[in-house]
């Protein structure tokens, strides 16, 4: 009776461990792709969800004649016009918080500016209660609010990269709380509504701005090209562009792993268009999400 192995019995289970063993650690490396994979997927969907969520509840209180399509230092196209795709989307904001506080109603008495006020370009507003109009800017909202002035729009008609502005209005609140127009610029026709506007808002990637503008590096985050940007608190009636293209305000950072972003005009409806991709190991293709949303 033998009380060993011998040695090719030795190997051969030396062999047999070894196949089990890279079988085992394939399977494993599968289950954790498959797993990193799954979950980049819900991670991706669930931010390009959040960020077209997001921009839709800014674009919603837009002006809306004022939405461009931008390419910094470049061609500017109102959002109805644009003939490509432009990296950089912008709008004017109206003053929505102080709007749904019910501290103005953005209609005008035009019979009583008409006949009362036209010479010293009063405006009688019944429903408003502000007083403080600083950063704010008037805008008509023209006809049916879309109206013919958006061709207009990329040429300074509200200041946009560039200090004239003839379609947005500087203005002042009187003791009675009518608001009397005090810009050099007179307005050409008065429509019974009107907006009024703070701030201007920007959406671009880092592939498109400058990354080491102060408003971006003072963020204190990891930013790179694929990193999607919201900038705001500037006034472009003023003279003012966003602060990653050389001008002021603030930013903000939407996402992460954004490979493009578009913005277009169907039938007086935007329609916003987000791609985001992220590598996984083990995957040469990596995840993929592409979404859609459209703002009215």
């Amino acid at each position: 009776m033998r009380k060993g192995f011998t040695l090719v019995e030795i190997i051969f289970v030396l062999v047999i461990m070894a196949v089990l063993a890279a079988g085992t650690f394939k399977a494993i490396e599968a289950i954790y792709t498959r797993s990193a994979q799954a979950k980049a997927l819900t991670e991706l969907s669930l931010q390009s969800q959040i960020v077209l969520d997001q921009l839709s509840v800014l674009l919603y209180n837009r002006i809306p004649n004022s939405v461009i399509g931008y390419t910094p230092g470049g061609i500017c196209e109102a959002i109805d016009e644009l003939t490509v795709g432009r990296p950089v989307l912008e709008w004017l904001a109206m003053a929505d918080d102080a709007l749904l506080e019910g501290e103005y109603d953005g209609f005008v008495d035009m019979n009583g500016s008409f006949y009362v006020n036209a010479a010293n370009n009063r405006l009688l507003t019944p429903g408003n209660m502000m007083s403080d109009s600083t950063d704010l800017n008037l805008v008509f909202a023209g006809a049916f609010d879309g109206g013919a002035e958006s061709v207009s729009a990329c040429s300074g008609a509200f200041g946009w990269h560039n200090p004239s502005s003839t379609l947005s209005y500087a203005l002042s609140f009187g003791a009675d709380k009518n608001i009397t127009i005090t810009d050099s610029v007179k307005p050409e026709f008065i429509y019974e509504k009107y907006y009024l506007t703070h701030t201007a808002y920007a959406v671009a990637r880092g592939a498109d701005i400058d990354l080491t503008s102060t408003c971006v590096s003072s963020l204190g985050v990891p930013v790179d090209e694929n990193t999607l940007f919201l900038f705001y608190d500037y006034q472009p009636y003023a003279g003012e562009t966003f602060c990653a293209d050389g001008g002021d305000g603030n930013a903000s950072v939407l996402a992460q792993d954004v490979s493009a972003f578009t913005a277009e005009a169907v039938n007086d409806v935007i329609r916003l268009s987000i791609d985001m991709n992220r590598n996984v190991r083990g995957k040469t293709c990596g995840v993929h999400v592409s979404k859609q949303k459209a703002v009215f």
